[in-house]
């Protein structure tokens, strides 16, 4: 198995073409990939853990597995209520309040949670979080809970940070929003400072 590499992710999500194969739901990079070394990929998605999700959820993850030797982890919540979370998981232990949290497959691990695990469907176990599991409560010897990102966001700043020389020029289709959204500013400004 090959540890986790942005290059191959990006090419794994456009081949699969993971956007539009996972369009009903939001789908979040939220753990130490990309921002650390790590031997999986944790992708959060957010919307209900039906059968449907969960059997697309399994034929990406064999596709990364078998075509590029990574590992996709997967994690279901059904909105983003965890996320406010974070700033508390970043300054010390706390409780969890109503966050349920759905895997395909069932472990209990060092995680900390309120109560054995629920199957709720064919494929789909739920969690009640309970509180930080100690594996995360430590990256590089301090707390840091990095802040989720949107795949798509990411991929197009992965696009902007290879691409340059069209990144914030005429050829980039976002440079005229900007530009247009600039000159609004600049005018409600000088308008503001003639009255």
């Amino acid at each position: 198995m090959k540890s986790a590499r942005i290059d191959l992710f990006i090419k794994s999500l456009e081949t699969y073409n993971f956007l539009k194969v996972f369009n009903k739901w939001e789908t979040y990079l939220w753990s130490n990939f990309p921002i650390n070394s790590t031997n999986d990929i944790d992708i959060t998605f957010i919307g209900e853990p039906s059968e449907e999700l969960a059997e697309k959820i399994l034929d990406f993850q064999k596709y990364v597995e078998e075509t590029y030797e990574m590992k996709i982890d997967e994690q279901v919540f059904e909105n983003t209520d965890v996320f406010s979370y974070i700033p508390q998981m970043n300054i010390s232990d706390f409780e969890f309040n109503n966050i349920f949290k759905y895997k395909i497959n069932t472990h209990l691990g060092p995680r900390k949670y309120k109560s054995d695990p629920i199957k709720i469907n064919k494929y789909f176990w739920k969690y009640e979080l309970s509180g930080m599991g100690e594996k995360n409560k430590f990256r590089l010897g301090k707390l840091n809970i990095h802040y989720p990102i949107l795949i798509k966001d990411f991929l197009q700043l992965y696009f902007n940070i290879k691409n340059p020389h069209i990144y914030n020029t005429i050829e980039d289709n976002t440079f005229n929003k900007m530009k247009k959204l600039r000159r609004e500013y600049y005018e409600k400004i000088v308008n503001t400072r003639n009255r």
